[in-house]
This record gives structure tokens, C-alpha cells and sequence, in this order.
């Protein structure tokens, strides 16, 4: 069925054929992804270029919609005049590789043309979904007990990476974000050196990849004893997660989630200091579709997966964050 809905948009952007090149693309339509594979896909029929690399493995994997051949050849785009490109996934070279073997088409860059389709998760997707996000909170549940002061940031970042693996991840789907202290003011920092000390705020931000699917999970926790401060706004941020959940609903602008934690934050003096969108879209990419922000107009449907991620950053003081992946149902949202 995804060929069949995709076939048809093809028919009605007036494209007579669309090349598939993002490797999660890939996975998604095919059931298979490896460096360099495309897939062409015109009003009839889908052809799976793999490369001699993989050639004999995706004989055994590729779904059987598709015609497998080795390599990309012009033959293959013959009476083709108009073709799709994903422009956020081919590489330039690529590009001016497939203009000079194929000089009579037209290559018309499209964005999200397949990512669009990725946006609602079908049953199977979420069950995959939620078995990523149980690993990971498996993991958490497993790594805070071993916390202690003294360890670095890096010794708690490989850890993570261990933990994942041996919980049942076959990878972690981003480099781990573990941060303590004054770093924890910086939303993205990369684990360093810094010895890890009581009282102190210690953002861990991580998640791992079941059958390709992806998982994002952050909480903040405390070495010791924990300031007034700290607690306020470890509430304040749970408080914005739970507002933001009550506002999900099958048909409700998804600038209202955003706007709903947002407000909170402004109200009680730390508007100012969340600085990033309230969420994302994960499914076999951590970051995609729906982006969870105030300026989205778009409105909410069912199987719509995305994290709630409000955070308090103070330069010079610190920060807290807290996250976690829910799905849009019927009557309003699961937390995975």
C-alpha cells in the first residue's frame, strides 16, 4: 500500500517518475537501506538499485514489489520526462553524476515528498516504536543506580552506550547527551571530562534503535541533597509536560501544544529561559516529522509519534530538561 499511495502522488504533481535517495526512504519503502542504494519509482512500477555490494542480500530482503537490478543505468529512465529528487538527501555530486548520464530529463527537487507518508506510524510501527522507548527507559531505570560522584561525563556517556546494547538496542539513535553543572545550561552539549559532583544538576539525554526504529527519553537528576530551586523547576517542567499532553487531540492545531507549555513557563518567569521547540517527530529518523513548535499550524491525527521536551537553560547557573515520546490517539495520546 505505502508504493500505492506513493504512485499516486506521483500522478498528481504531474511527475512521471520519483528517485528515492534518503537511506531511511529507502528502509521505509523497501525493506532494506545500504550506502548508496536508490529506488525509482514511476506511475507502474518500483526498481531497487542496490550496487554489487548488496546485490545477493537484498535478492533475499528487498520487498517483492520491487524489481532489483545492480546498478543505475539510463535504460531505466527511458521516456521519463519529469523526475522527483529528495533535495534535503542527495548529495550534490550525486546529482550532477545522474544530470550527465541522464541529460534529457528534468529534475524537479521535492521536500518531504516521501517523509510526509512516514508522519503516521501504522500499528506495527508504534509497537516498534514503543519497544525502542521501553529499552530505553529500562536503561535509565538501570543507569541511575549506578550514578555517583566522582564518574566523568564521558564515563556516564559510555555507560549509556553499553547499557542500550545489552538492553536490547542495536544502537543508540543519537551520541548520548550527558551534561552536569553550569553545562547543563547548553541544550545540545557533548559529554566531556568534567567530574560529575553532588547537588549539582546532571541532564541525561539519549535514547536506542529497534529494528531501525528510534527512541528519545531526557530526565534530570540529582547527586545529594537538592535545592529549593532545583525542585521548583523540576516540578514547573513536569507541570508544562502534563499541560502540553492535555491539550492532544486528533484535530487540534499543533501550535497549541507548544503554546500551552510555553505560556506556563512565561507565567511563572521562565519563558524566557525555554528556548527551543516543545517537540519532534521520531520514528526511523530521531528527528522528523510533525516539528512540535508554536509556528506549526498543522493539526494533529492519529499515529502522529513526537517527543514533549520542555527545558529551563539559566547561563552561568544551569538547566533542566525533561522528555518523553507519545503517540496521538483516538480520544488523545499514549506516552510510550
Amino acid at each position: 500500500m505505502r508504493l500505492e499511495h506513493i504512485q499516486e502522488k506521483i500522478k498528481r504533481n504531474r511527475l512521471d517518475a520519483f528517485l528515492v535517495t534518503n537511506p531511511k526512504n529507502v528502509y521505509y519503502l523497501s525493506n532494506f537501506s545500504g550506502t548508496g542504494i536508490k529506488l525509482l519509482l514511476n506511475r507502474k512500477e518500483a526498481i531497487f538499485f542496490s550496487g554489487p555490494l548488496y546485490y545477493e542480500e537484498a535478492k533475499e530482503k528487498v520487498e517483492k514489489q520491487f524489481k532489483l537490478v545492480c546498478d543505475l543505468k539510463a535504460k531505466f529512465f527511458r521516456g521519463l520526462k519529469k523526475v522527483g529528487i529528495e533535495e534535503n538527501s542527495l548529495y550534490l555530486k550525486d546529482y550532477f553524476y545522474i544530470k550527465k548520464l541522464l541529460p534529457g530529463i528534468k529534475f524537479i527537487p521535492c521536500r518531504d515528498f516521501i517523509e510526509s507518508f512516514r508522519l503516521i506510524k501504522e500499528k506495527r510501527e508504534v509497537e516498534l516504536l514503543k519497544k525502542s522507548a521501553r529499552i530505553t527507559r529500562t536503561v535509565f531505570s538501570s543507569l541511575v543506580k549506578e550514578l555517583k560522584p566522582g564518574m566523568s561525563e564521558l564515563k556516564v556517556a559510555n555507560r549509556v552506550r553499553f547499557l542500550l546494547r545489552e538492553k536490547g538496542a542495536e544502537d543508540e539513535s543519537f551520541p548520548p547527551i550527558v551534561a552536569s553543572g553550569i553545562r547543563t545550561s547548553y541544550p545540545h552539549a557533548l559529554p566531556s571530562k568534567k567530574i560529575i559532583v553532588e547537588k549539582e544538576p546532571i541532564i541525561l539525554d539519549f535514547g536506542g534503535s529497534f529494528q531501525k526504529y528510534q527512541s528519545d527519553f531526557t530526565r534530570t537528576v540529582f547527586l545529594g541533597k537538592i535545592g529549593r530551586k532545583e525542585i521548583k523547576l523540576r516540578s514547573l517542567l513536569k507541570k508544562a509536560q502534563d499541560l502540553a499532553m492535555a491539550k492532544i487531540q486528533p484535530g487540534v492545531m499543533i501550535s497549541k501544544i507548544d503554546q500551552a507549555a510555553r505560556h506556563f513557563l512565561n507565567k511563572e518567569g521562565y519563558g524566557k529561559y525555554f528556548i527551543h521547540s516543545l517537540g519532534h517527530g521520531v520514528g526511523l529518523d530521531v528527528h522528523e516529522l510533525p516539528l512540535i513548535s508554536s509556528k506549526n499550524k498543522k493539526r494533529l491525527k492519529p499515529g502522529m509519534v513526537f517527543t514533549l521536551e520542555p527545558g529551563v537553560y539559566i547561563p552561568g547557573w544551569g538547566g533542566l530538561r525533561r522528555e518523553d515520546m507519545v503517540v496521538v490517539t483516538k480520544n488523545g495520546c499514549e506516552k510510550l
